[in-house]
């Protein structure tokens, strides 16, 4: 199979020389990985030999970074480090990044990510670095499409719509993408057509609740149906499914705002309630709370459903 076209939400960056570093930031910080694999396959089909590094916090705090990335391969051309989150390395990490960039090694590129927004947009004028922060609406997009192209290169057809339906669930993640398509080819069997209720069998919470009829319960204040899902769901729910809810609660929000989807709009004064309560829930899930994420998503629930 000839090497994919560049992702639309990446052409640009693609289209000239490897820069020094790229950083993806808003809707677009976890897109670090899909970047890292676009320039590889251009760079080998291009005949470029390359190596590629997904460095962790552990690792930047083994290795020195500077030395690492200033030392050219004997066996590559091109080497790529794909960096953890910033707003979770250290402050001396972050400065050593910057310190570097001043002068950067010509054979290496860094690719970085920043969850933290204002954090991000603040690093983002460092030298000799490129950066965006797309909106969801082009994450997600391209999200769909590498998932459709992976189902091909799997034997499998897997329409625009489900692989939107599958990257709006695992929320804007590439990583969380990559390893729900590798169980949903193997879930198929071989099939010819995934379809979307493969996706739920494997994806959301074995199948049993669609996270965007609980959201369109939840913005019709229709407390006894959406609870009922939400049980449903808890019962076979992990804890990070809970963020994934999360994620898809937002994006059904969004959409309404919209006027996308054909189950009606919400007013601004719903989504707004529902989304400060989204926002807390997240805190309250990352550690603001002692109680379970199941016990911290009812609760709210039942807030907005008073």
């Amino acid at each position: 199979m000839k090497p994919a076209d560049p992702p639309p939400i990446f052409r640009e960056w693609l289209s000239g020389d490897p820069a020094p570093a790229y950083l993806l930031y808003g809707a677009g910080a976890g897109l670090a990985g899909l970047l890292a694999r676009s320039w590889e396959g251009k760079l080998r089909g291009g005949g470029v030999p390359i190596e590629s590094f997904r460095w962790t916090l552990e690792d930047l705090g083994r290795e020195s970074p500077t030395a690492a990335w200033r030392s050219p391969s004997f066996f590559s051309s091109v080497r790529i480090f794909t960096l953890p989150d910033i707003a979770e390395m250290k402050k001396a990490h972050r400065e050593e990044i910057k310190a570097y960039l001043e002068s950067p090694e010509p054979s290496a590129m860094l690719i970085l990510h920043g969850t933290d927004f204002r954090q991000a947009r603040g690093f983002s004028g460092t030298r000799n670095l490129l950066s965006d922060a797309p909106r969801e609406e082009k994450a997600v997009e391209a999200l769909a499409r590498h998932a459709v192209r992976a189902a091909a290169e799997g034997g499998a057809k897997l329409t625009r719509e489900s692989a939107l339906f599958l990257a709006r669930w695992v929320g804007v993640s590439f990583d969380a993408l990559d390893a729900e398509i590798g169980k949903v080819l193997a879930f198929a069997g071989g099939r010819a057509e995934v379809v979307e209720e493969d996706i739920r069998a494997v994806c959301v919470a074995r199948g049993d609740v669609d996270p965007f009829r609980l959201a369109e319960t939840l913005v019709r204040k229709d407390g006894k149906a959406c609870l009922a899902l939400f049980r449903r769901f808890a019962a076979a729910a992990e804890p990070d499914d809970y963020h994934k809810l999360n994620g898809a609660v937002a994006w059904f929000l969004r959409s309404r705002l919209q006027g996308k989807g054909s189950a009606g709009g919400v007013t601004p004064r719903r989504a707004a309630e529902i989304f400060r309560a989204l926002s807390r829930i997240d805190r309250e899930m990352k550690g603001e709370s002692r109680l379970s994420p199941g016990q911290v998503y009812e609760i709210r629930l039942l807030s907005l459903l008073t």
